[in-house]
C-alpha cells in the first residue's frame, strides 16, 4: 500500500499539471494576453520625462520614477508641444484620487481629475502643461496637454492607446496629423488624429508594429484648453506567450519524473 507521503506527492503533481495547463490556456487567452505598460495601479508618480526645473528632473524626488520603470518602455521624452509652446511633465495617475506633490514653487497642490462625474477607473498616464522654466502651467498643472515620444525596448506586434475626454478635433493623436506621422508603425484601427467626442468620452487606436511612437494630447488655449489622458496596451507575440506556457507545463512534467524515481 502506498504511503500517505507519496500519495500527497502525486495529488501534488496533479495539480501542478492542472495549474500549468490552465497557465497556458490562460496566456494563450486573447483577453489575458494583453499586457498594460503601466506599474502596479496603486502607484501614483510622475515620471521623468527630461522637464527642466527641478534636480531629480520631477516636482517631487519621493514621487519619481524613470521611465524604464514601465514595462516594454525604453525612453520617454517629453517634446515642445506646439499648441503650449513648453515641454510638458507626465504623470502615472488614479484619476480622482488627491495626490500631493512638494516641489516648493514648483509644486502641485494636488492632482486630481476635473471631470468627476465621468472618471474611468484605474491608472492612467496624466500631462501635465509647464511654464518655461518646469514649473506647474493653467489650471495649478491640471491642464493636460502635452507632446512625448516613446521607444520600446522591442517591437510591439499591437499597440492600443486608449485616450480620455478628447473634446477637441484634429489636436491628440500622433502627429505630423498631415503628413507622415511619427511613428515606425502602421495604424491599424481607429482614426489619426483622434476626432472630436462628447465629454468624459474614450477613444481607441491600434498600430501595428511599433518600435517607437509620438503622442500629442489635447490643446493648450489661452487661459484653459482641452485636456486629455491616455494608457497604452499591448499584445505580446504570440511565440512569447506559448514559450511562457511550454516553461509551465515543463516544470510541472519535471517534477513528475522526480516523484516517480522517488517511488522506485
Amino acid at each position: 500500500m502506498k504511503s500517505l507521503s507519496t500519495l500527497f506527492r502525486h495529488s501534488a503533481t496533479v495539480a501542478s499539471l492542472i495549474a500549468a495547463s490552465t497557465v497556458t490556456a490562460g496566456l494563450m487567452a486573447p483577453s489575458a494576453s494583453a499586457i498594460e505598460l503601466l506599474p502596479p495601479q496603486d502607484l501614483e508618480t510622475e515620471i521623468n520625462v527630461g522637464v527642466t526645473g527641478s534636480e531629480s528632473g520631477c516636482l517631487d524626488a519621493t514621487k519619481c520614477i524613470d521611465p524604464s520603470f514601465l514595462p516594454w518602455i525604453a525612453s520617454i521624452e517629453s517634446l515642445v508641444d506646439d499648441s503650449s509652446g513648453t515641454k510638458s511633465r507626465l504623470f502615472i495617475d488614479i484619476l480622482g484620487n488627491e495626490t500631493v506633490y512638494d516641489g516648493g514653487t514648483l509644486g502641485i497642490a494636488d492632482l486630481k481629475a476635473k471631470d468627476r462625474g465621468t472618471t474611468p477607473s484605474g491608472a492612467w498616464f496624466r500631462p501635465s502643461e509647464t511654464n518655461a522654466d518646469g514649473s506647474v502651467g493653467e489650471e495649478q498643472g491640471q491642464l493636460e496637454v502635452g507632446t512625448y515620444e516613446f521607444k520600446f525596448t522591442k517591437l510591439i506586434p499591437e499597440l492600443t492607446i486608449k485616450y480620455f475626454d478628447t473634446e477637441t478635433s484634429g489636436t491628440t493623436g500622433v502627429p505630423n496629423f498631415f503628413a507622415e506621422a511619427l511613428t515606425d508603425g502602421m495604424l491599424i484601427s481607429g482614426d489619426n488624429p483622434v476626432p472630436l467626442g462628447e465629454d468624459g468620452n474614450l477613444y481607441y487606436q491600434t498600430w501595428k508594429d511599433v518600435s517607437e511612437i509620438t503622442l500629442k494630447l489635447g490643446k493648450d488655449t489661452a487661459g484653459t484648453g482641452d485636456g486629455v489622458d491616455f494608457q497604452l496596451e499591448t499584445v505580446p507575440e504570440p511565440g512569447t506567450v506559448l514559450g511562457l506556457g511550454a516553461l509551465a507545463m515543463a516544470g510541472a512534467l519535471g517534477l513528475r519524473k522526480r516523484n516517480k524515481k522517488s517511488d522506485v
